[in-house]
């Protein structure tokens, strides 16, 4: 009997040892099997903690974080017909201590920097693993850079923000022996995993028909002064940064309301006609990551795991446009693209028959991730303060991805490019006529999105 998405998630049978992947899950493991490369795509927290730290209170509270979350101990093993993921034993997870309190303290911080990029670096195993790493680096007394690194096919950015809640939670109760203040988790990730491999939807194929016909010949984005395409994937990634100004933030926010759209949707008309600036082409995608289906669910909201699916938001351009045809057009691209969100990415490449190539990422080759706070915002700790400790991404599978987050001052913006095809110099450029565009259309919204040369 096929269930629906309003079916209910029931706890699995204990006896069941072996669970199938998730649809996203699924296309992960393709990624990490098809497109070889130094160092395996994860995701992170990574705190500065200043103040009276208890170490042990901090591990027993990364232990227990880590026992509630089945997915933190899952791995994966190839069965030959396709692999299946295998949950481990509730034993917590070591944390590695490392003390640079003997090294000069001008060169403490760039010394953590280098030890966590190596350990962000790595090609981890799916069937050996570990596939999840706990580091805490003493930078001095009351000074430490926590990181904790997972695949990605583990985990997804929302899952960093329901282990940060629940560490605010436990760890004054790790250290003060008082009751924790965390729900009780209904179900596993890998009990969704198991649902998801028994569902069915009747908007399925509406999904499917939409995507079929919404990326049907979509060509690659293909930049300008790129550095000739290597045969594979696996250069590793520099990028560039900057922080845009309040007043700039302001009149984006004033274009925004007044032509009924949100920063988000600006932001990416903008980026979309920079894109289509420097390719010289009219038509291309970007791809966007959204929440999921999971996260609309209340027994899987409060869930570490895998939900995060992907869009892709195909700009269809025109020479005579002015920038605010292209934003209106944009808006509606987003509106229609969220109608058919709940088909995972992996089938809707499957269904758009993507072609595959090594070097190249499918359907887009951009993308553009827009978050609402700053991370450090997430995590607060009576009696110590939490900040930021900015790091390097080490790979991408993609081209090019650019990043805005709240920042001092303003709205950060980040280009994180691979370095098999861009120079230092093209990613400058790049950001600087990114900048530049926005005060443009913020200033004059009709303005036309390609001039005349």
């Amino acid at each position: 009997m096929l269930l629906t998405v309003e079916s209910a998630i029931l706890t699995r049978p204990s006896n069941l040892a072996e669970l199938p992947l998730t649809a996203l899950q699924t296309r992960w493991w393709f990624l990490c099997t098809a497109y070889p490369g130094g160092s395996s795509p994860l995701v992170g927290l990574v705190h500065r903690i200043r103040g009276p730290l208890d170490v042990d209170a901090w591990r027993r509270a990364i232990d227990t974080i880590v026992n509630r979350h089945e997915i933190l101990r899952t791995l994966f093993l190839d069965r030959g017909d396709g692999p299946v993921q295998i949950v481990g034993p509730a034993e917590g997870l070591p944390l590695e201590i490392l003390d640079l309190r003997d090294v000069p303290a001008a060169q403490r911080e760039q010394a953590a920097r280098d030890l966590l990029h190596d350990r962000r670096s790595l090609s981890l195993d799916l069937q050996q693993g570990p596939l999840v790493h706990s580091c805490l680096i003493q930078l001095g007394d009351e000074d430490f850079v926590w990181s904790m690194t997972i695949h990605h096919i583990l985990s997804d950015g929302f899952s960093l923000a329901v282990i940060d809640r629940e560490l605010a939670a436990l760890y004054p109760a790790c250290r003060d022996g008082s009751p924790a203040e965390v729900a009780e988790l209904t179900v596993q990730y890998g009990d969704f995993a198991l649902w998801q491999s028994t569902s069915d939807t009747s908007k399925e194929e509406e999904d499917r028909a939409y995507w079929r016909e919404q990326l049907a010949s979509v060509p690659p984005l293909e930049l300008k002064n790129s550095l000739p395409r290597p045969a594979q994937k696996g250069a590793p990634a520099a990028e560039i940064g900057y922080v845009i100004g309040d007043d700039l933030v302001r009149a984006i926010d004033a274009l925004a309301r007044a032509t009924r759209c949100s920063r988000f949707v600006v932001l990416l008309a903008a980026l979309n006609v920079l894109l289509s600036r420097f390719s010289d082409q009219r038509d291309f995608c970007v791809g966007i990551p959204i929440a999921g289906i999971g996260r609309t669910r209340p027994e899987l909201a409060k869930l570490v795991g895998l939900f995060n699916n992907a869009l892709a938001l195909r700009a269809r351009l025109g020479d005579e446009q002015t920038f605010k045809d292209v934003l209106l057009g944009t808006r509606d691209v987003v509106f229609d693209a969220l109608d058919h969100q709940d088909l995972p990415w992996g089938e809707v490449v499957a269904t758009v028959q993507a072609p595959h190539e090594p070097g190249r990422a499918q359907v887009f080759q951009a993308m553009f991730l827009h978050d609402d706070v700053e991370v450090a915002s997430r995590l607060e700790l009576a009696g110590l303060v939490v900040e930021e400790f900015p790091l390097p991404i080490p790979r991408i599978l993609h081209d090019i991805m650019v990043y805005a987050r709240p920042a001092r001052g303003g709205l950060g913006i980040r280009f994180v490019y691979d370095t098999a095809l861009f120079t230092p110099e093209t990613m400058a450029a790049l950001g600087r006529d990114f900048e530049a565009l926005l005060r443009e259309v913020a200033e004059e919204p009709a303005c036309p999105a390609f001039p005349a040369r």
